[in-house]
């Protein structure tokens, strides 16, 4: 399996007592979320007067029982978690887009093609912890936070973009 040699760049706080919920059934929104593996959360003390602020969190782990250091396989010559977190650029509805991570050689890897690291504990159990955590990290409010499987290469801009535009 090679290493993360990055290829050219295409792209250069919650607090504790801000009650956010996490969608899975929410219009059309939710059934793109659950077929894409992506999850969206929003605060509950938002109001359609304003723009939300987004935040795309794509969650990467190196450890895994089936498929050790599936985030840096390459993918026609990039690593799959750069795929994915170019595809979530593109999405116009995120303000920003974060890999949240425990291992450096994922975080090394991120930083090489331009993306914004948030290390996280080992102790997370799942993506979503993960994301949870690097929000709080972040220091920074949200009203939308989207969850990005690392391994949605082929990711659709687009579904993000509806995903957000359901919970606004």
């Amino acid at each position: 399996m090679p290493i993360c040699n990055p290829s050219s760049s295409s792209s250069s706080s919650s607090s504790s007592s801000t009650k956010s919920w996490i969608i899975h059934g929410l219009a059309v929104g939710a059934a793109a979320a659950v077929a894409i593996g992506a999850h969206a959360y929003f605060n509950y003390r938002r109001s359609g007067k304003f723009r939300s602020r987004v935040i795309g969190i794509i969650p990467a782990r190196f450890a895994s029982s089936r498929f050790e250091g599936k985030p840096l396989v390459h993918i026609l010559g990039k690593p799959m978690i750069q795929r994915t977190w170019e595809r979530a650029k593109m999405a116009t509805s995120l303000d920003h887009v974060v890999v949240a991570t425990d291992d450096d050689k994922i975080a090394e890897c991120c930083r090489g093609f331009g993306a914004d690291v948030v290390m996280t504990s080992e102790s997370c159990r799942n993506g979503t912890e993960r994301c949870n955590e690097a929000l709080q990290k972040l220091g920074k409010e949200y009203d939308v936070v989207v969850n990005i499987q690392g391994d949605e290469p082929l990711i659709e801009p687009e579904i993000i973009d509806g995903i957000v535009k359901s919970l606004q």
